[in-house]
């Protein structure tokens, strides 16, 4: 049988009071959405759902990566291959970005199990991830929010299986995004929930009903992605499946774009028992409807795990800096930045996290030719990977003059266990909470963006922060 048999999330541990958008002062457990800060995006928010996922995988296996966004920062440019290459997966991993719809988490998901069943792959990851910007005031910013899951498609420890699917595919000028725009567009909010959400979402939900000849009685679990709450329970009420109504997290992460069915359905798994079955219903246009079977109870509570880091955004212009919203006197000069010669002389420490062991035994990073400690050129034994070690905080200090949405910057000297000593920031930790030899893991992140597009090199967080 084929189906899920891992899963991740990752939610951002920002969190961004409605109160606060709204001009009022924020309440403590009043309604949030979770927040992709400055350093973070489609692609890293990926990373760390694929890690979470890939936990005791052999990544040998994997023999394709799929890709689900609207958010990437690149037209023409894989993002899928920035994430096999951070995760260091093989290079003959087949790879693709699945995008340009609400509806590519569904569809991505739906294209590895057909990948498995078929033969042609053994083992497909499966990412969705989003962070959508909704114009100041919208409905957007107010009911949308950030985060990542992730999927292990295989024929091999099967916690849930898709029994059944229907697609239907609607061209409607309702949600939209064009090239280069910066926020997402729609049209007038009652058309789009009656003629786009929910006739999309009722039609393909009957249809899979009679395909499957399943009832809304034997459904244990619905999960709908949801514009915003109210027409959550509108189109529960039309299939009759309220009291099975899955919680849609808006006012808690937020309608999270490609990202939202998916991390709902892994939030259902958590604590899923045998046998039930779930009806998924992903609006984007068109509609994906599921029937997914459980196979396996679950009991991992990653999703309340992944929620549990919590860092309340201090003002609505910390927000707008951070989502690089807020006028500024000078633009941002626009020039080529880090050469492709260095980028591609410096992508497996930069992106993997990769180092080298000297015969000596000597652990260094970056990689260079002679060895710090024994002297000797060119005796490498061995590549080393450290992303997925912890490490501890050796020397650090504060920057105020690196641009940031809430300064100071802290940067250190971390050493891996049984491994090199490594100069990074360090991410999501006051200055009260940071001293020598304090834990810490690592973390994918943006560091900047010259030459307009993203760089990505790795940050340390707290040990324990990392989901």
């Amino acid at each position: 049988m084929v189906g899920i048999s891992a899963y991740g999330i990752y939610v951002p541990a920002r969190r961004m009071p409605l109160a606060m958008l709204a001009g009022r002062s924020a309440k403590v457990g009043g309604p949030e959405k979770a927040v992709a800060w400055s350093d973070e995006d489609s692609v890293t928010m990926a990373v760390e759902a694929a890690r979470s996922c890939l936990t005791g995988v052999d990544r040998s296996e994997i023999d394709m990566l799929l890709f689900a966004t609207t958010t990437y920062a690149f037209s023409e440019k894989q993002g899928a291959a920035i994430i096999a290459k951070v995760l260091s997966l093989n290079a003959t991993v087949r790879a693709a970005d699945i995008s340009h719809s609400l509806k590519s988490g569904t569809q991505a998901l739906l294209m590895a199990l057909d990948a498995v069943a078929s033969g042609n792959a053994k083992k497909v990851l499966v990412i969705a991830a989003d962070c959508r910007l909704g114009a100041p005031g919208s409905g957007l910013e107010n009911n949308g929010g950030d985060a990542a899951v992730a999927f292990m498609v295989s024929a091999d420890n099967v916690i849930a299986a898709v029994e059944d699917s229907v697609t239907l595919s609607n061209e409607l000028v309702d949600i939209w995004r064009r090239d280069g725009d910066r926020f997402v567009h729609n049209w007038e909010d009652r058309f789009v929930v009656e003629h786009g959400y929910l006739e999309n979402s009722e039609a393909a939900a009957k249809q899979l009903f009679e395909k499957a000849a399943v009832s809304p009685a034997d459904i244990s679990s619905a999960i709908f992605s949801a514009i915003d709450a109210r027409s959550h329970k509108t189109l529960a009420a039309k299939l009759g499946v309220k009291g099975t109504l899955v919680d849609p997290l808006i006012g808690r992460v937020g309608a999270c774009g490609a990202a939202h069915a998916l991390l709902q359905l892994a939030g259902v798994l958590d604590s899923a028992a045998g046998n039930e079955k779930i009806l998924l219903v992903n609006y984007g246009d068109g509609a994906d409807a599921l029937l997914i079977k459980v196979l396996e109870s679950g009991s991992a509570n990653k999703l309340e795990a992944a929620m549990a880091k919590s860092i309340p955004v201090k003002s609505l212009d910390q927000y707008r800096e951070a989502q690089g919203l807020n006028i500024t006197e000078y633009e941002d000069m626009d020039f080529q930045g880090i050469s492709a010669t260095i980028h591609f002389r410096e992508r497996d420490e930069n992106l993997s996290l990769e180092g080298h062991v000297c015969s000596c035994g000597t652990h260094q990073f970056p990689k260079e030719r002679v060895c710090i400690r024994c002297g000797g050129i060119d005796k490498w034994q061995s590549a080393a990977c450290y992303a997925e070690k912890t490490a501890k905080v050796k020397a650090y200090s504060f920057d105020y003059f690196f641009p940031s949405p809430e300064p100071p910057t802290a940067v250190g000297v971390v050493e891996v266990d049984d491994g090199p000593r490594i100069y990074m920031q360090i991410a999501e930790a006051t200055q009260e909470q940071i001293d020598v030899d304090m834990p810490v893991s690592f973390v994918f992140r943006r560091i900047h963006q010259v030459g307009g597009r993203p760089n990505y090199f790795w940050k340390c967080c707290p040990l324990g922060d990392v989901q």
